[in-house]
């Protein structure tokens, strides 16, 4: 004769089913939420060290070698704000569509590149853009290496040509996608130094640790793996002063628009900044201008 189970190892069984499935479901629910599981693979590298024999006498023979695989690259790059140094067009307070950038306006920061052309553009992806008359239009022109190599040993001089001494065929048979020091040779030197122009920009971004930034630290993540676009379009926004998100970057890219297992906290999402909590200082090992007078210019 079986005995049926008593009221209390019923519910015993009942409360560890129950626990099973919510673990289960927990499980399924991160899985299906990872934020690594949005990133673009990174393409397989491919070593070039055969494709090139001879030297190259100049960034655009450089250029021209990689156009005879890569047809539609500098075609691609061209149009985009990393070439043209402007943004998409706006529309003013007039309701005139314009372009904006740092190629033709005044700021109060650095005023303008038309006062030192051959220096800032030491940083332009292109070769030889020394006064107005630069022509935007050549597919030469467009500085392949400064994105692609891994040599470790390229670097730009005056209006954005390779510098003295450089190994551009060294230069040419490292290429593969780009790592951090590729962006953050420009990027982490905007406004002439480090941190200058962008406080969170900085060469402590090489090689981070976690306190620095939690996805390059921990995760070994790539500026690439959020900025990176279709065509030779990297996103982010940085020209406009509207608030048109389009080619812009965010946390939802990866991240639910409900990250947090509290939903008091995720109560917040909708009016606060994800910044606003996750990132409460940068600038934390090289120090950043936080004010520029220019009132005091001449004084020392």
């Amino acid at each position: 004769m079986s005995r049926r189970p008593s009221p209390r190892a019923r519910l015993a069984l009942i409360l560890s089913l129950a626990a099973v499935l919510l673990l289960l479901f927990l499980s399924c629910r991160d899985r299906a939420e990872d934020p690594m599981a949005r990133l673009q693979a990174h393409r397989a590298h491919l070593d070039h060290s055969a494709y090139f024999d001879e030297p190259f006498a100049s960034g655009r023979d450089v250029t021209r070698a990689c156009l005879e695989c890569h047809e539609d690259a500098a075609r691609e790059v061209m149009p985009t704000a990393h070439f043209q140094w402007t943004g998409d067009r706006i529309t003013d307070a007039t309701g005139q569509a314009i372009l904006i950038g740092k190629k033709n306006l005044l700021n109060n920061f650095c005023i303008g590149i038309q006062g030192n052309w051959a220096s800032c553009t030491r940083c332009h992806a292109g070769y030889g853009w020394r006064d107005a008359g630069f022509d935007f239009a050549d597919p030469l022109n467009v500085d392949c290496l400064v994105c692609h190599d891994r040599s470790g040993g390229y670097l730009k001089g005056e209006a954005g040509e390779p510098a003295t001494g450089v190994d551009l065929l060294a230069a040419a048979r490292s290429v593969g996608f780009p790592q951090r020091d590729n962006c953050g040779g420009c990027h982490n030197y905007g406004g002439g130094g480090l941190g200058v122009k962008h406080g969170d920009l900085d060469s402590s971004l090489d090689n981070p640790d976690e306190s620095v930034d939690v996805h390059m630290g921990r995760l070994g993540m790539l500026c690439i793996d959020c900025h990176g676009g279709d065509g030779h379009r990297i996103k982010g926004k940085a020209f406009s002063v509207s608030v048109d998100h389009r080619g812009g970057i965010g946390c939802e890219d990866c991240h639910p628009a409900e990250p947090h297992r509290d939903g008091r906290l995720n109560a917040h999402t909708a009016r606060v900044a994800c910044q606003t909590c996750h990132i409460p200082s940068f600038a934390n090992e090289i120090p950043t201008k936080m004010t520029w007078d220019w009132s005091k210019a001449g004084d020392d």
